[in-house]
C-alpha cells in the first residue's frame, strides 16, 4: 500500500482527531463583535466534521468527518442531527450533494455511500467497495459521480438508482487523489493529486491531461491539496506543497491560481503572506471575489520527531483568510474571531456564509492543554 499525500495526511489527522461533533446538548456561542459565530462546539461522543456539501434548496448543510451530520438553518438557527442508520459509515472524508435526485454522498474509508432523502432520513447503502476513497465530485448534468482513491479517479453512472463503476485509467491512475471539483461549463473535473501524480490534472472527452504545460520537464506544481473554482472568471485556485519526500522542512507553495485551467493553463501563485502558511482548505465566494484560505500548523508524527531536527512550527499559521480579487492580484486579510488560532481543515461557502471545520486552539508550550473551540463555525457578515 502506497503512502497518502502529505497534504490530505497531515489534514485528516489534524482535524479527525479533534473535530468530534456532539448533537446532543448542542452549545450556541456567538463571538462578540466578529463575524465568527461557533454554531456546535465539539466533544469526545458524536460525529465529526472536516468535509462539506449543501442543499441550497432546503438549507441543510452537510458535514462528515467520523460520521455524517445534517444542520438544518445552518445560517439563523443551526440545528445538529446525527445521520445514522442502515450500513455504518466511518472516517468520512468527502461529502457530496445531488439535487436533482435529492441524494446524499459520502466518501469514507471502506467505500462510497449513498443516502436518499437525506432531509429526512438517514438510510445509508454501498454503491462501491473501492476501498478508501479521499475526494468526490458530482457532474449534475450527466449524473456522474466521481470518487478520488489510492488509485486514481473513479466515475459512476446513474449513482442513485443503478450504479455502475469504471475506472478513468490516465495520468493519475496510481495516485492519491485527494480533492476533485467539477466545473459543468466547460463540462471539466479537476484533481489534485500526490507526488506520484503530482499536481493538478484535468479530465475531458474521457482523457486525463496535466495542467502544468511543461509538465514532463519541471513538474512545477508539486502534490495537490484543495481546489476551488471561480466560474465567472474561468480560474482554478488550489493549494499545494513542493514534490519531495516527506522532511522537516516543511516546504509549502501555498496557494496558486490558474487562468483557462480548461484550454491554456497558466498558473501563479498569489500566496503573499500566506507563502510560509500551511493551507488546508479554499473556499471561494463568486458575489464578493473573494478566496477563502484556512490554515493549520503541521504536527510531524514522533518518527520524524525522533530522526531528524526539531520541526519548526509556525504557530501563526493558523485561522482563516480572505484573499480580496484573486482573479488579479489577491490581499489576503485574517478574518479573526474565534477560528483565528484554530487549525482549519475544511471550508465551503454557500447560502451567502462561510463554514469552517476547526480542529480547536492548541496551547503548543503547553501540550497537555485540552484543545478548545473545536467544531463548526459559520462567519456571517
Amino acid at each position: 500500500m502506497r503512502r497518502e499525500s502529505l497534504t490530505h495526511k497531515l489534514t485528516v489527522c489534524l482535524v479527525s482527531a479533534t473535530l468530534m461533533l456532539s448533537f446532543t446538548g448542542l452549545f450556541i456561542s456567538g463571538c462578540g463583535s466578529s463575524p465568527w459565530t461557533n454554531i456546535i462546539l465539539s466533544s469526545p461522543k458524536g460525529t465529526g466534521g472536516r468535509a462539506f456539501a449543501f442543499d441550497q434548496a432546503r438549507n441543510i448543510l452537510y458535514a462528515g468527518g467520523g460520521g455524517v451530520a445534517r444542520c438544518t438553518t445552518p445560517d439563523t438557527d443551526p440545528t445538529w442531527t446525527a445521520m445514522v442508520g442502515g450500513t455504518k459509515v466511518e472516517d468520512v472524508t468527502s461529502v457530496a450533494y445531488d439535487p436533482s435526485h435529492d441524494v446524499l454522498y459520502a466518501a469514507a474509508s471502506a467505500g462510497v455511500y449513498s443516502c436518499a432523502d437525506p432531509e429526512r432520513s438517514a438510510s445509508w447503502k454501498t454503491t462501491n467497495g473501492v476501498g478508501a476513497n479521499f475526494a468526490l465530485a458530482y457532474d449534475s448534468s450527466h449524473n456522474i459521480l466521481y470518487a478520488g482513491t489510492r488509485a486514481g479517479v473513479y466515475r459512476c453512472t446513474n449513482p442513485e438508482s443503478a450504479p455502475s463503476w469504471a475506472h478513468t485509467g490516465g495520468g493519475v491512475d496510481g495516485s492519491t487523489v485527494s480533492s476533485l471539483i467539477y466545473d459543468p461549463a466547460h463540462d471539466v473535473l479537476y484533481a489534485g493529486t500526490d507526488s506520484q501524480g503530482i499536481g493538478i490534472w484535468r479530465y475531458q472527452g474521457d482523457t486525463w491531461t496535466n495542467t502544468d504545460r511543461d509538465f514532463a520537464k519541471s513538474k512545477t506544481i508539486g502534490s495537490s491539496g484543495d481546489l476551488a473554482y471561480d466560474a465567472t472568471h474561468n480560474i482554478l485556485y488550489a493549494t499545494a506543497e513542493s514534490s519531495h519526500e516527506i522532511d522537516n522542512t516543511n516546504s509549502r507553495k501555498g496557494v496558486l491560481r490558474c487562468t483557462e485551467p480548461d484550454t491554456d493553463p497558466t498558473w501563479t501563485s498569489v500566496s503573499g503572506q500566506l507563502g510560509s502558511f500551511i493551507i488546508g482548505a479554499l473556499a471561494y465566494d463568486q458575489a464578493t471575489n473573494t478566496l477563502y484560505a484556512g490554515a493549520y500548523v503541521w504536527e510531524p508524527p514522533p518518527l520524524l520527531e525522533m530522526n531528524g531536527p526539531e520541526p519548526k512550527l509556525n504557530t501563526r499559521s493558523t485561522g482563516v483568510w480572505a484573499g480580496a480579487n484573486p482573479d488579479t492580484n489577491a490581499t489576503w486579510t485574517d478574518t479573526g474571531g474565534g477560528v483565528s488560532k484554530q487549525g482549519i481543515g475544511g471550508l465551503i461557502f454557500e447560502g451567502g456564509a462561510l463554514y469552517a471545520a476547526a480542529s480547536g486552539v492548541r496551547d503548543y508550550e503547553d501540550p497537555q492543554t485540552p484543545v478548545t473551540g473545536a467544531g463548526v463555525w459559520r462567519y456571517k457578515k
